[in-house]
């Protein structure tokens, strides 16, 4: 029905100190002066209160004059005007908007100024922002419309994404940009690479030392995760060098292997939130399943080093994960676990990660190499710990406070 059809239609702005009974005190003054409830919204904001109401008041109703009474009893401002057509800028869209979320200091406001300035130039309506940070402004949700580009496909989602995302850079703080539809709220499985990103550094890189080949592993080791090898001749090749190297020495290294800063917290607090979660490596299967029992985590995926007689031989055995592998993975775990791809969530740091990263519902490089920022859905390169990625899933900083305890 359209707005001029509704003559006593009002618009109602609460603002001042939150208390309880704010919200039941209007809406039980609207149901004893048989007034309509068309909509109504509320936030608070370090203890202030703001709530806006959209009200049909029939004629000789005394509704608004108890809303200012009660206002003014509980110290409120109120705020009351015509609802006008004009008021509406465009019409309610059932396709999804975007939620754009930014992590960095942000107090200054220098950021969030430029980053919603572009999101208007791009006729993206915000209509709510919402604080992931406890203390201090460090991360916001900017949830917006599209605007006149209801229909973006995802080409030209890909390319707002691309824009916003080096933005980010441009300004020191870390962006994520998604589809706010119900499935940004409901991932259920997250794949993880090994190598820099669950933990620190290359393991094959640090087994080369042992062999006294890392110079020559460690450089076929950065042009293959930035996509200038083939993943497969370059994991053959650097294997081979690790010929002869004894299998208990190995062993011994895999346990001295750093976590990623943040790592063992990520993921204790996705498996207490129902998550499966798990590892997808191009790296080797002694390493990989010994993190896998370590940290309690549901499936792992490696590649099988061959050894006889205590030592290496140089050669892989089975098939290769590469990055097809990576992404069947994910493809075969969702639905062994029974969720849709779109609530799966891959992270990872190299070319060999990419087609699982664009498989997933939520694709997120972490610290990594520019060919995969390209595909990524979010990225994060300004912070160095990986539970910071939880942010860019959407919880808030006292949420995980609760659930890590």
């Amino acid at each position: 029905m359209a707005p001029s059809s509704h003559p006593n239609r009002i618009v109602i702005h609460v603002a001042g100190v939150d208390r309880p009974g704010v919200t039941a005190r209007l809406a039980q003054i609207i149901a004893e002066e048989n007034a309509q409830l068309v909509n109504i919204g509320q936030s608070v904001l370090h203890g202030y209160l703001t709530l806006s109401a959209i009200v049909d008041i029939p004629p000789n109703s005394n509704a608004l004059r108890q809303v200012l009474f009660s206002a003014s009893e509980l110290g409120l401002r109120l705020e009351v005007s015509k609802f006008e057509p004009a008021q509406i800028t465009r019409p309610a869209s059932v396709v999804p908007g975007l939620c754009v979320t930014v992590l960095g200091n942000l107090a200054d406001g220098a950021a969030v100024a430029s980053i919603t300035r572009e999101m208007a130039e791009r006729s993206m309506n915000i209509t709510e922002i919402r604080s992931l940070s406890d203390e201090g402004l460090t991360g916001l949700e900017l949830i917006a419309d599209l605007g006149d580009a209801v229909d973006v496909n995802d080409a030209e989602l890909s390319a707002l994404r691309r824009m916003l995302l080096e933005l980010g850079v441009s300004l020191g703080a870390d962006l994520a940009v998604q589809r706010d539809d119900i499935f940004r709220r409901n991932k259920r499985l997250v794949c993880m690479d090994v190598d820099s990103t669950f933990v620190k550094g290359e393991f094959i890189d640090e087994l080369a030392a042992l062999a006294g080949v890392k110079d020559r592993v460690a450089e076929i080791t950065a042009r293959a995760m930035r996509g200038e090898l083939d993943f497969k001749a370059a994991l053959a090749e650097r294997v081979k060098l690790l010929e002869g190297l004894s299998f208990d020495k190995a062993k011994k290294l895999s346990e001295q292997v750093e976590l990623t800063p943040g790592a063992d917290r990520f993921v204790k607090i996705l498996k207490r939130l129902g998550f499966r979660v798990g590892l997808v490596s191009g790296g080797f299967d002694f390493f990989v399943e010994a993190l896998k029992t370590r940290h309690g985590l549901d499936f792992a995926f490696s590649n099988e080093l061959e050894v006889q007689n205590g030592v290496i031989t140089g050669r892989v055995q089975g098939a290769v994960v590469d990055g097809e592998r990576k992404a069947q993975v994910l493809k075969d775990m969702a639905k062994v676990y029974k969720v849709r791809l779109e609530q799966t969530v891959a992270i990872g740091d190299g070319a060999n990660d990419m087609l699982m990263l664009q498989t997933a519902g939520l694709g997120i490089a972490f610290r990594a190499k520019p060919k995969l920022q390209e595909v990524a859905h979010m990225s994060l390169n300004h912070h160095e710990r990986l539970d910071t990625l939880l942010f860019l899933m959407g919880f808030a900083g006292r949420d995980l406070d609760t659930i890590a305890q």
